[in-house]
């Protein structure tokens, strides 16, 4: 299966010699947009958000944020109620509001509030400063300006570009000692409109130094929009993040904060007490490997049977932490990066070459900066080598296969953690969601049918099958009860789901059933060629989307049709043959109808290889399963002799 890698959208702005470097072309970033359709039913309008951070001199950070809202209907007065979120340790400095006309913007002709903002505590001991503002009208505009005093130098805040109404202006600078550096990424899908760079002589404790005075500018930005399967949760907003990686202050030694490079990150790791703890012997795994391992068996069964005995002897429990790895075998659950560490030292125990690969999960960033920084990782998984072969596992999930990884969790690439032959490696799809399906259809007296449905499901389909019934239902009975027994026109005569195992599970899924068909007037029996069938309904259907979408594994659908015609019938349609594809080979669809005597065969073959689609390729994916939707709506007709 070919890796399907998605277009980069983040910027890298880093800083070399006092020079500005960034990893997309340069002159191409900066691009104006003119046209304001982006305000297109909008209940309000950011028409400006500045911000400007600086440094005083005991090197604290100082934010300071204006922020103006004009109201351009009735629902957008909600915005009336200003909030802003900020740590325990930061200090709220100031916090002012206004209302000013719309006609005339001047500071005089506002009403200004300058009382005490309402502060509330989260559980977690953070702080919400909230401003109310009454008699606001549909045209007003609202001025909300605030300072806050950061408690360290890590604590600079994300800057978000795009917001849940559109944006007419949104600016962002900075003024900072060049003895302190930001890694700072540019994410979402639009260009900044101007970037600007200056050196200047600022004094700091009667001490003259050389500030960075930097300006990031984006305009005429369309509300952002939650939309469903969206890779990367919030990595599609337009905003800008900073991270602290090293800094030096006035007579005092470097502090190195963060990675200068994935390599570097990985050696780190490996080095690190806790996480070395898989390369370490403990003499309580000597029993269960005793039992577990036999010499006499294959490489592949060894560890398969040793990823079985973690998968399905040990739970997940997010809230706990343990220093020591026994504690974790002890208590058989732990958080999932404990149990899978636990997984690779009874595999390394055992005499195998097993590792942590560190991943960033679909749901957390699609793909990876230039530099890293810790908090892209949010899953961890262990692969083994053999001398012919690599598996990747995850005992955290008791529905997954062998050398499967869940869906969520392939994502180009992840981060061997390793003292030598580290870095990013790849990871891939090793299967698909995969079902092979056979039908026959008998017409019986009275016309109704007798239909015979076999599914043959394999891959990332018995995953989702077993984690669909499984993890909601007592048993597949229960199942079959709340989903299929409950349409009233399926008479339901035999059913049943087997599971077989080769080199992987497969679920073979069985079912006999009679269906009474209404004959209309002129004595034509309507038989559907779509049975049970997941592809009847355009899953995707049309509609602008601002947002990639990711259907989260390959897929691949296989189906045969059977229909024997009773000799006192007569076919009087068929289903139109038919084919689609994907462009750049992201998939295609065969559909095919012949006749041979009473006989009538349909064979299809669906095949989605892509698994991201960028917001420009949706209407390609919505277009190709309109296709395939249409082409499984229709009939086979037969008439009365």
């Amino acid at each position: 299966m070919l890796m399907n890698f998605i277009k980069t959208v983040s910027l890298l702005i880093f800083f070399v010699n006092g020079s500005l470097a960034y990893s997309q072309e340069s002159n191409d970033t900066l691009e104006a947009l003119t046209d304001r359709s982006y305000e297109k039913n909008a209940s309000a309008l950011i028409t400006l958000d500045s911000g400007f951070y600086s440094i005083t001199n005991d090197y604290k950070l100082v934010f300071d944020h204006t922020q103006k809202i004009k109201i351009l209907k009735e629902e957008g007065l909600a915005y009336a109620n200003f909030q802003i979120p900020f740590s325990k340790d930061d200090s709220l400095v100031s916090f002012t509001a206004q209302i000013l006309n719309s006609k005339n913007k001047t500071l005089t002709d506002g009403i200004s509030y300058q009382a005490t903002p309402q502060i509330t505590t989260s559980i977690d001991g953070n702080l919400t400063a909230s401003i109310k503002l009454s008699n606001v009208k549909v045209g007003d505009v609202l001025q909300f300006r605030y300072t806050l005093m950061l408690s360290t130098l890590e604590n600079i805040n994300t800057w978000y570009f795009q917001n849940d109404i559109p944006v007419s202006k949104s600016i962002i600078t900075l003024k900072i000692p060049s003895f302190i550096f930001y890694y700072k990424f540019l994410e979402g899908q639009r260009k900044l409109n101007d970037i600007s760079r200056q050196i200047t002589k600022e004094e700091l404790n009667d001490k003259s130094y050389n500030f960075q005075l930097e300006m990031f500018e984006m305009n005429n930005i369309p509300a952002y929009i939650k939309e469903v399967d969206i890779p990367g949760n919030e990595y599609f907003i337009s905003k800008l993040s900073f991270y602290l990686s090293e800094f030096t202050l006035p007579n005092q030694s470097t502090k190195y904060l963060l990675p200068a490079s994935y390599e570097e990150l990985a050696a780190n790791w490996a080095a690190d007490k806790y996480f070395n703890q898989v390369n370490r012997s403990g003499k309580y795994l000597e029993e269960k490997i005793a039992q577990i391992y036999h010499k006499q068996f294959s490489d592949q069964k060894n560890i398969s049977s040793l990823y079985y005995f973690m998968r399905n002897n040990f739970t997940v429990n997010n809230t706990l932490y343990d220093d020591d790895l026994f504690d974790t075998y002890k208590r058989r659950s732990g958080n999932e990066q404990q149990i899978n560490m636990l997984l690779a030292k009874i595999l390394n125990q055992a005499g195998f070459d097993s590792y942590m690969i560190a991943l960033s999960t679909i749901e957390n960033r699609p793909s990876y900066p230039i530099y890293p920084y810790f908090s892209l990782f949010n899953k961890f998984v262990v692969m083994v080598k053999t001398y012919n072969q690599t598996y990747f596992l995850d005992a955290t999930d008791p529905h997954l296969l062998f050398n499967m990884l869940a869906p969520n969790s392939i994502n180009n690439s992840g981060l061997y953690i390793s003292k030598v032959n580290n870095g990013m490696i790849p990871v891939d799809y090793l299967f698909d969601d995969r079902e092979e399906v056979n039908i026959q259809i008998e017409v019986l007296k009275k016309d109704s049918l007798l239909i015979n449905y076999r599914n043959i499901r394999n891959g990332y389909s018995v995953y989702s099958f077993d984690t669909r019934y499984l993890e909601n239902y007592k048993s597949y009975n229960d199942f079959l009860i709340e989903t299929i027994f409950n349409q009233p026109e399926w008479n339901i005569i035999s059913h049943n789901v087997t599971d077989n195992f080769t080199e992987n599970k497969s679920v073979i899924e069985e079912l006999q059933f009679g269906k009474k068909q209404t004959v209309n007037t002129e004595s034509i029996i309507s038989i559907p060629v779509s049975i049970n069938n997941d592809f009847a309904l355009n899953p995707y259907p049309r509609t602008d989307r601002q947002n990639p979408i990711t259907l989260y594994t390959p897929i691949f659908r296989k189906g045969t049709y059977t229909l024997t015609i009773p000799k006192d019938y007569t076919l009087a349609k068929l289903p139109q043959s038919h084919l689609a594809a994907l462009p750049d080979e992201g998939g295609n669809f065969s559909f095919s109808v012949s006749q041979n005597g009473q006989q009538v065969e349909i064979a299809y073959l669906l095949q989605v290889n892509k698994v991201i689609f960028l917001s420009n390729e949706y209407e390609q994916l919505s277009a190709f399963f309109d296709h395939v939707s249409t082409t499984f709506q229709q009939n086979i007709e037969l008439t009365k002799d």
